[in-house]
């Protein structure tokens, strides 16, 4: 049985809403959730997207292909996946895609 019985009205304008929906949806969690979670001051991991998924995909590719592979190809292979992950990187720290760089309730 649940025991959160009290509920909360908070008015946000749409930009807000849609601002706060795309958090909790890169978190997975719904936006009760999430708003309960950032009030509280507590922890909310985002969950890595698909360029991440790509790079490590490259990564577990690489330890597999290792052996067989020459030094000219690892090094194009890292140097692929160190590209990947600081464009990944960068346009993370940069904010988000209207370009403020807004607390994430990380």
């Amino acid at each position: 049985m649940r025991n959160r019985t009290i509920g909360i009205n908070v008015r946000v304008s749409e930009n807000e809403k849609k601002k706060l929906q795309k958090n909790a949806q890169k978190a997975n969690l719904k936006l009760s959730s999430y708003l309960r979670k950032v009030g509280l001051q507590q922890k909310i991991y985002e969950i890595p997207d698909e360029e991440l998924r790509k790079i490590y995909a490259g990564i577990v590719e690489l330890k597999n292909e290792f052996p067989y592979m020459s030094n000219e190809e690892i090094k194009e292979k890292i140097a692929k996946m160190q590209s990947d992950f600081l464009d990944i990187y960068n346009h993370k720290k940069d904010g988000d895609d209207n370009g403020n760089n807004e607390n994430m309730g990380n």
